[in-house]
């Protein structure tokens, strides 16, 4: 499999994890605007978890691709990787609900997507350079929505410890407590609502 080819596979299935983390992630902001399922949405919670890790991976992997990590650079790419700006940390403002930050993250996973899907079209018209700034653009995104997943998560188990949670939320320790930290790589993403990807600017 050629670099081009190794790209075009990662970005197609980082979209298509992305978009199914979005997916879940409605289900749970859901639970938390309208049905107070607060066990039910950290399920939900689990399963975006599962498709954003995978995304987050497969867009690692398409920008290795252009990078030469992974069986050769593709014209263009290897000064661009030189001057790759550093990550920097995440912030939010401590005061968001878990809905809010349910919205956060679904934004940033439909853009990502939307990155990956751009991407994927310059790698296609042999536009290297282009589709490897798309790529650097989707995992910014992929990162911005795991970091609003882990405040939401936190949030939750905040609120399944208090003293004053409800006796129907007790259940859903065991299935937070089944989802790796950050300690593992990330932590895990919620929400997303239809409509985003058009949306003018992003959430806080």
């Amino acid at each position: 499999m050629t670099a081009e080819q190794g790209a075009l596979r990662h970005h197609t299935s980082a979209a298509a994890h992305h978009g199914h983390a979005a997916e879940f992630h409605t289900a749970a902001s859901r639970h938390y605007q309208i049905g107070k399922d607060y066990a039910h949405a950290a399920h939900q919670a689990l399963v975006a978890h599962g498709h954003a890790m995978l995304a987050l991976e497969h867009g690692q992997e398409a920008r290795d691709c252009y990078a030469g990590s992974a069986g050769g650079p593709l014209p263009g790419c290897v000064e661009r990787a030189k001057i790759r700006s550093p990550e920097t940390s995440l912030t939010s403002p401590p005061s968001l609900s878990e809905a809010e930050r349910h919205t956060a993250a679904a934004w940033h996973h439909v853009e990502a997507s939307r990155h990956h899907a751009k991407a994927s079209t310059h790698c296609d018209a042999i536009h290297y350079v282009r589709a490897a700034d798309e790529t650097e653009a989707a995992l910014g995104h992929a990162r911005h929505a795991l970091h609003h997943g882990n405040g939401a998560a936190m949030r939750h188990a905040e609120r399944d410890i208090s003293p004053s949670a409800k006796p129907a939320s007790n259940g859903a320790m065991d299935t937070m407590n089944s989802i790796p930290d950050a300690s593992h790589g990330a932590a895990f993403a919620f929400a997303a609502a239809p409509g985003l990807a058009g949306q003018a600017s992003p959430p806080p």
